[in-house]
């Protein structure tokens, strides 16, 4: 690590412990108001007949505030009964989209014949609007705790990774259509994204060497993809374990966070995204390492390269080291472009683009 990048990292944990005590207090106060505006919008909805109530007066047992400026509360419908749905308060224009996102996904997917055996892990969509001023949206809770803490703590079931790969693969196949990668096919699977990172680029150090690397990286897509037939169809976007639920005992019990799924997608980038997630949280690493020292070298574990064979054969995708190193940067590039994109205080991290920028155009896979 640079000096420079150093500093830079020390004045993030500085910054962070001056700021922690006034985010506490203003996030506390942001969940009472929120408390106290969701006990009155609940009984409207109940008086109503938006959403599913039993007789019981619908309470909040838990509520939270998320970095992307939603207030999530779990809901009941009765003095003792578990929470059985959902409210999300969405504090800014982009929470809003977001969750307006969110339910045009889960209320499209639920509304898909062929996506019958997979939309029982999908939330459903049970009313939403605006009231006294503030947007909502209410739907149906699911079972099971999310696995992130698990993975964290390297506690999660034996099963996790496998149960993961085949809930997911139930949306893939279920919606995956077939067709040849063209030039503007090709434009909308990674030249949108490698549009970003040039953009970018010209601000990088050694902005010459990265860009030839770009460039490098490109030609090396264009020649795996344009003419392949692949299959393409809805994924989630952001299949990580803090939005995988399971329950106690092993198994899926939902997915989350719908807001970033679209149509019309490489299937296999899901479970990507999910076993590189799960090495970065457990080896305490950033995703750019995560991919040089885990992903492109495809160093995986018995269950982990029986997983990815038998997706590989499901999907109809080839099975050779080509492929596999063309898929892994065409990931990588949909992760960096996103989230240069999403996140402008990422553009000027030199700690961060180093771990997951710079790491991977150096490595030269190509």
């Amino acid at each position: 690590m640079t000096l420079r990048a150093l500093r830079n990292v020390q004045f993030q944990h500085l910054l962070k412990r001056v700021q922690r005590p006034w985010s506490r207090l203003l996030e506390r106060r942001t969940l009472e108001r929120a408390d106290t505006l969701a006990g009155r919008l609940l009984g409207e909805l109940q008086r109503t007949g938006q959403g599913e109530w039993a007789s019981g007066a619908p309470r909040v047992t838990s509520s939270l505030l998320t970095r992307s400026d939603v207030v999530v509360m779990m809901v009941s419908d009765g003095q003792h009964a578990a929470p059985n749905q959902v409210l999300k308060l969405p504090l800014s224009p982009d929470a809003i989209s977001s969750t307006d996102r969110h339910r045009q996904v889960v209320t499209t997917l639920h509304s898909m014949p062929m996506l019958q055996n997979f939309v029982s892990l999908v939330p459903r969509a049970l009313a939403w609007g605006e009231f006294e001023g503030q947007n909502y949206y209410l739907e149906t809770a699911l079972g099971g705790v999310a696995a992130n803490d698990l993975v964290r703590r390297k506690a999660e079931p034996d099963s996790f990774k496998a149960d993961a790969v085949r809930a997911i693969r139930r949306l893939h196949t279920g919606s995956a259509q077939r067709r040849v990668v063209g030039s503007e096919g090709f434009a909308r699977l990674a030249g949108d994204d490698f549009a970003v990172l040039y953009q970018h680029s010209a601000g990088w150090p050694a902005a010459d060497t990265m860009r030839d690397a770009l460039q490098s990286l490109e030609a090396f897509l264009r020649r795996k993809f344009i003419g392949l037939d692949l299959p393409f169809g809805w994924t989630h976007g952001d299949y990580w374990p803090g939005n995988i639920m399971v329950h106690s005992g092993g198994g899926v019990s939902g997915v989350i966070d719908w807001d970033r799924a679209v149509p019309n997608q490489l299937p296999l980038l899901d479970i990507l995204h999910m076993l590189a997630y799960v090495h970065k949280m457990q080896q305490r690493v950033e995703l750019g390492e995560a991919l040089v020292e885990y992903m492109l070298p495809a160093a995986f574990d018995g269950q982990e390269r029986l997983l990815i064979d038998e997706s590989l054969e499901q999907y109809g995708l080839p099975g050779d080291t080509e492929f596999w190193r063309a898929a892994v940067v065409l990931y990588w590039l949909r992760f960096a472009a996103a989230n240069l994109a999403r996140y402008q205080r990422l553009q000027n991290d030199s700690f961060w683009l180093e771990k997951n920028i710079f790491t991977v155009l150096k490595r030269g896979i190509v």
